[in-house]
């Protein structure tokens, strides 16, 4: 009789789990995003006009570590192209955690600012999903 209770516990178990999995691929990256973002307290200095956009000079501050994918800069709804100049010391890659600072980047728009603007990283934190922080304005 007991291993038909156990095997019955295990069997709901397996229920269970395999009813939640859906709703963890569904609520997990949301949860990660808000709760455990990548980057914090982003700041852009240095801003100018320039033939082709605006340049600008970051720092941040990396809390986890994590693999950079990318950065989606936007003007409104709009993505607009981004220029990290490349440099050995620009170039996009993964940094470990702390503060950091870099640039110049270069934002291809129309306006004299970067205000109001939005921009995502995306990192590669675990093998579950990619995880997006809000980077600016963060």
């Amino acid at each position: 009789m007991s291993k038909v209770l156990f095997f019955t516990r295990a069997a709901a178990f397996m229920a269970i789990c395999m009813a939640l999995t859906p709703a963890i691929f569904s609520i997990g990256p949301h949860l990660e995003t808000r709760f455990f973002p990548v980057v914090r307290e982003t700041r852009i200095l240095n801003e100018e006009r320039v033939a082709g956009g605006v340049s600008f000079y970051v720092e941040f501050r990396k809390v986890r570590q994590c693999e950079f994918q990318g950065l989606a800069w936007y003007v409104g709804a709009v993505r607009v192209p981004l220029d990290f100049s490349p440099t050995p010391t620009n170039a996009p890659r993964s940094r470990p955690p702390g503060d950091q600072s870099t640039g110049p980047w270069l934002v291809a728009t129309q306006q004299n600012t970067v205000e109001g603007n939005t921009a995502y990283a995306y990192h590669r934190c675990h093998p579950l999903w990619v995880t997006i922080s809000e980077f600016y304005p963060s």
